[in-house]
């Protein structure tokens, strides 16, 4: 299994600002022990710590750009990937699902949706639907996220115009769904094969 966007168990302590968080990561559960897992981030730092936390089980560490990945064609028997994709800009959100699609013989995919009243990285409601020049403004101007980091939410539609021939599905907690799923095979689509080049990846292992 291929963990696209792994981050260090610290992350979610971070994030979430207390330190009861037994399982802030999919590697800390159980049943992910008998898996062969590889995570997968652009920060050398996190997949150092990523490495430090969970070499003892097996899994390895990474430093890879999801746009652009150095492995072979259906490499791994699955693609996981938790509320990454919504981070990159358009252009990047299509060459991270081509990258998915090639990699692995099936995948998993989340990412929030954008029809949630209220949007969880500014903790905002309503912050996307705002013409962009305005959500700049409030950006700078309240701080709510880092001047640079793109933010772009996905419908059902655009999501499963990216991985064709997925399955797409909701999740909800609250009142209205607030995270999408994408899952599907290779089989399911007829995808080119991509060729990546360039830089052979980290390893933490």
């Amino acid at each position: 299994m291929l963990n696209l966007g792994a981050a260090p168990p610290h992350l979610g302590t971070e994030l979430l600002g207390s330190p009861n968080n037994l399982v802030e990561q999919p590697e800390q559960d159980p049943r992910w022990r008998a898996l062969g897992v590889v995570g997968c981030n652009i920060s050398i730092s996190d997949m150092r710590l990523y490495s430090t936390s969970y070499e003892a089980k097996g899994f390895h560490a990474v430093v890879a750009d999801a746009q652009g990945l150095p492995f072979a064609d259906q490499s791994f028997d699955i693609v996981f990937s938790n509320a990454v994709i919504e981070h990159l800009t358009k252009e990047g959100q299509q060459l991270m699902a081509k990258e998915i699609t090639r990699v692995g013989r099936s995948w998993f995919v989340t990412t929030p949706n954008f029809w949630y009243p209220i949007e969880m990285h500014h903790k905002l409601p309503l912050f996307h639907f705002l013409p962009r020049a305005t959500q700049n403004f409030l950006q700078r101007t309240l701080k709510t996220w880092p001047e640079g980091e793109p933010i772009n939410l996905l419908t059902k539609r655009k999501l499963r115009a990216l991985l064709p021939g997925s399955n797409v599905s909701t999740l909800r907690v609250s009142f209205f769904p607030e995270t999408l799923i994408a899952f599907g095979t290779a089989s399911q689509i007829s995808s080119q094969s991509v060729n990546t080049k360039g830089q052979q990846p980290r390893t933490f292992a």
